[in-house]
This record gives structure tokens, sequence and C-alpha cells, in this order.
């Protein structure tokens, strides 16, 4: 059932997110981060081990594009003025990790999901949120 249930909440999330794709490096970031925030999600619900460190190492390499494109674009004429708000979204893309990684992805692997979800959803949500609208607040 939570299978079904972390299933259907990522399908919601892609087809919602699906039809706010924009072009340029801001909605490449903005896809990049829901990307990996899906992937994390979609382990909360995950029981298999082998299952889970798949769906982790996914959400690593989704995270290792997202600061590649954060890089460029903090290094991209065309953004200039919104150095200061990129600037902010990496310190909280930077926290962001450090949490999943730190905690959350150690939780899940010790079995604790119940308190990996706490987690996910009473840290990680806010950052996402602010993740976001700080990417909605730039040109695209």
């Amino acid at each position: 059932m939570n299978k079904t249930i972390a299933v259907l909440l990522a399908s919601i999330v892609w087809l919602t997110v699906s039809f706010d794709v924009r072009a340029g490096p801001v909605g490449e970031i903005k896809s990049t981060l829901t990307k990996t925030r899906e992937q994390t999600m979609s382990m909360l619900s995950e029981e298999d081990r082998a299952v889970l460190d798949m769906r982790y190492d996914d959400a690593l390499k989704s995270s290792k594009v997202l600061d590649s494109l954060l890089a460029a674009a903090l290094k991209n004429d065309a953004l200039r003025a919104a150095q200061p708000t990129l600037t902010q979204f990496r310190t909280t893309w930077e926290a962001f990790k450090k949490t999943r990684d730190g905690e959350i992805i150690p939780m899940l692997l010790a079995g604790d999901r119940l308190k990996a979800r706490f987690t996910a959803f009473s840290e990680q949500a806010p950052r996402f949120k602010k993740m976001n609208e700080l990417l909605d607040s730039l040109p695209q």
C-alpha cells in the first residue's frame, strides 16, 4: 500500500512539474531540483535495501547535475542581477543536501523510516519550497 501511495504522489508531482517546465538555466535548475527531491521522497516508503541504494545513487547523480547547473548559472553574465538570489538558493541547497545525506539517508538505511519522514517533511519541505520560490523569482 505504501509503495502505491508513493508512486501515486510521485506521479502527481511529475504531472504538476511537467506542465511548468521552463527553458533556460533557471528552468533546468528547477526541474533538476524537483527530480532530486522526488528521488529522495520515493525512498521514504522503500524497505528494500537494494532499491534504496539505487534511488540514493540516482539522487546523488541528479544532485551533481544541479551543482553543475548552479555553478554555471552563477557564472552566467545574463544572470548577473540574479546573483544574490542564486547565492541564497545555493546556501539553502547545501543545507538541503547536508540534511539528506547526513540525517535522512542514514535514518532510512537504519530502518527508521518514521523519523526520516518527519525530517523530510519538517525540515526539507520548507527548504524545497524556499528554493522553488527563489527560482520562481528569477527571470526564466
